[in-house]
């Protein structure tokens, strides 16, 4: 029988919602790469009913765990969470003792793997952080209470002391958790400064042991294709994210007007994405004369972003606070360049020597305009510096759990 390995996640996709496309990308990815056999629980909230599901040839267990609700004291559970997915697993016919990784995406998932670990001592704990916030202190109810917070900071430093393996997406997660109790040195997010106060006499973090797992692209179904498409000559500038604050829309849009200005009538902005700050930016849109030359697109499944991203020239994401984000790498793969900022997690895939022309400072509208002027009158090439390819990266990954 093939050793299994359990992947524990809030973020997968369902049938209607694509949502965690980028944790399916993976568990397909780890499938492919080695002899494990692979086994998906998706944490549900406990209102929602549970079952199980199939999306893209792999079969999820939907579970509703007594996880804290709105990270409310989150760990509190850790102890009954485990207790209650040993059964879980005894349900589903899976022995503990037949189970050498259990794979946890976000702090509070790691409950299921330390439960695990309680009756087979061997099992491996690997915690996967997404974003640049690992110890989940920044969202959720109360997240701003001083004794939540430092209940919460308390609790995740406890597991991720004890996890075997922490997984980070990228070099600024891992800057994240190692400059811990401190901001990690260049932050400017100001909600993520603010989540320090009150913690800065807490311990700093020992983990066992880090490692930086990019997210990775299938090229299978992210790739050049039959080649972009131009409408009628025009210059497409892309942007496929959600509309928060901290992925900077306002930013783009304010560059994107400033070349306008400057007599580029050929520019177009295509927006792809939901979320609370979208009014906000149609609104600066419509007041600056630029809606008949700004496209708004809404959320389109997983499959059809490749299509999405070949019409466009040049992919751009201004993000002050961002983890990795698959979608820059994505967009490169089907032949289009990005730009960035400096210091967010993607940045570190572009060559040393290329930076200047791809990477913009946070919240810098005039310089983010001149970058997208540079490359729209230079067209050359970008070049990465770290592979992409999402079964490069998870065979070398695997290579590595395996020698641990």
């Amino acid at each position: 029988m093939k050793k299994k390995y359990i992947c524990v996640s809030p973020f997968f996709p369902t049938p209607k919602l694509w949502q965690g496309a980028y944790v399916l990308d993976q568990v397909k990815a780890i499938k492919r790469c080695s002899e494990y056999e692979i086994v998906v629980f998706r944490t549900i909230p406990f209102w929602e009913k549970e079952h199980s599901y199939e999306v893209d040839g792999v079969t999820v267990h939907a579970i509703a765990p007594l996880l804290m609700p709105s990270y409310i004291l989150n760990g509190m559970t850790e102890n009954i969470v485990g207790r209650l997915f040993l059964k879980t697993l005894y349900k589903f016919g899976i022995d503990p003792a037949e189970i050498v990784v259990v794979h946890c995406h976000t702090i509070n998932h790691s409950a299921f793997g330390f439960g695990v670990k309680r009756v087979n001592p061997d099992v491996k704990v690997l915690v996967q952080f997404h974003d640049l916030d690992p110890l989940t202190l920044r969202n959720g109810k109360w997240a701003d209470m001083r004794w939540n917070r430092r209940y919460r900071a308390r609790k995740s430093i406890s597991a991720i002391n004890r996890a075997d393996l922490l997984l980070c997406i990228s070099e600024p997660v891992k800057d994240v958790i190692l400059s811990f109790p401190h901001p990690r040195k260049g932050e400017v997010y100001d909600r993520a400064l603010d989540m320090y106060k009150g913690i800065e006499d807490l311990p700093p973090l020992h983990p066992k042991d880090i490692y930086v797992l990019n997210n990775g692209v299938d090229l299978k179904l992210f790739n050049v294709g039959q080649g972009k498409h131009t409408e009628n000559g025009l210059f497409r500038i892309g942007c496929v994210a959600n509309f928060q604050e901290l992925k900077d829309h306002q930013s783009l849009v304010e560059a994107f007007a400033l070349l306008v200005k400057r007599g580029y009538s050929d520019m177009r902005l295509s927006l792809l994405g939901s979320g609370e700050t979208k009014e906000s930016i149609k609104k600066y849109v419509i007041e600056s004369g630029l809606n008949s030359m700004v496209e708004w697109k809404t959320e389109i499944s997983h499959y059809r972003l490749p299509d999405y991203y070949r019409t466009l020239d040049l992919f751009v994401l201004p993000s002050i606070y961002e983890g990795f984000g698959c979608v820059y790498t994505e967009a490169y793969a089907c032949g289009v360049p990005f730009i960035c900022c400096e210091r967010q997690g993607a940045s570190e895939c572009i060559e040393p020597d290329e930076r200047y022309k791809w990477l913009v400072e946070p919240k810098n509208p005039k310089q983010l305009a001149a970058k997208i002027e540079r490359y729209y009158i230079a067209r050359d090439a970008q070049n990465l510096c770290k592979p992409y390819d999402i079964d490069i990266l998870i065979k070398d990954f695997i290579r590595y759990i395996n020698r641990k």
